[in-house]
């Protein structure tokens, strides 16, 4: 487990303390100065710990050390979490939506950074309407590719069947299915590896994925793009349900 986000959390708490305290003891000095440390610190604190450094320094140096760390903790967090990368990739696809003009590979970028940092950092900061206008995107590539190949498959292949081929390609044809999800436990995915579910996280609307593994606490999943695909990792007790397309005969 990593330690960082805890630390960061712990500093916080007490750089909020220490901003507290200050704040109440500038408000002896003067309505004026409490505001200031209250609502405009760190710059409010910094010139009232200046201004009474030898009556409040014990307590201004540690509101400003707290300050120091826990910045300089989420800025190192947010970094290796890839939040820079997000930063960029969302601003493509901000302004390709803007434009009109958003590309499958703005698309695919976006996707992969913003499931990176979501899955390092166990926070998602996305908007809704922003992630759907890209699977949407995504999703029409997707299909677009998947049309196309089909369609050259079925070309390349038609016109050499020979009559046992043909009996047995109108035989599967007569036969009729329909695809449902079918809901099944999180425990028992391991023996689904291999085919397509729809997942349902905490605070996340449900998403098409493929189950390409099932260890431990662990799924892998991984998610079509119209340039390949992309595998990931959510931990089981995050799922809050999970269903498995099937072929049903009717």
């Amino acid at each position: 487990m990593n330690i960082l986000p805890l630390i960061t959390i712990t500093t916080s708490m007490f750089t909020l303390i220490a901003l507290i305290c200050l704040t109440t003891l500038a408000f002896r000095k003067s309505p004026a100065w409490g505001f200031a440390v209250m609502l405009l610190s760190p710059v409010g604190a910094t010139l009232f710990g200046i201004k009474y450094w030898k009556e409040e320094k014990k307590t201004f140096l540690v509101y400003i050390s707290t300050f120091a760390t826990t910045t300089a903790l989420a800025l190192y967090l947010f970094t290796t979490w890839g939040g820079w990368e997000l930063v960029r990739a969302t601003y493509h696809v901000n302004r390709g939506i803007e434009a009109q003009m958003l590309t499958a590979r703005d698309a695919e970028h976006f996707m992969k950074t913003s499931l990176s940092f979501t899955e390092k950092s166990g926070l998602n900061i996305q908007n809704e309407a922003r992630m759907a206008q890209v699977n949407r995107k995504l999703a029409s590539e997707a299909a677009a590719k998947a049309t196309s190949e089909q369609a050259a498959a079925e070309s390349g292949t038609d016109d050499n069947l020979d009559i046992d081929s043909i009996a047995k390609k109108v035989t599967v044809e007569n036969e009729r299915y329909r695809l449902e999800y079918m809901p099944i436990n999180v425990a028992d995915a391991k023996n689904y590896v291999g085919s397509t579910v729809k997942v349902t996280r905490k605070n996340v609307p449900e998403k098409e994925y493929r189950l390409i593994g099932a260890s431990g606490r662990k799924l892998e999943l991984a998610q079509n793009t119209g340039h390949g695909s992309y595998s990931f990792r959510y931990n089981t007790r995050d799922i809050e349900k999970i269903r498995v397309l099937t072929r049903q005969q009717y």
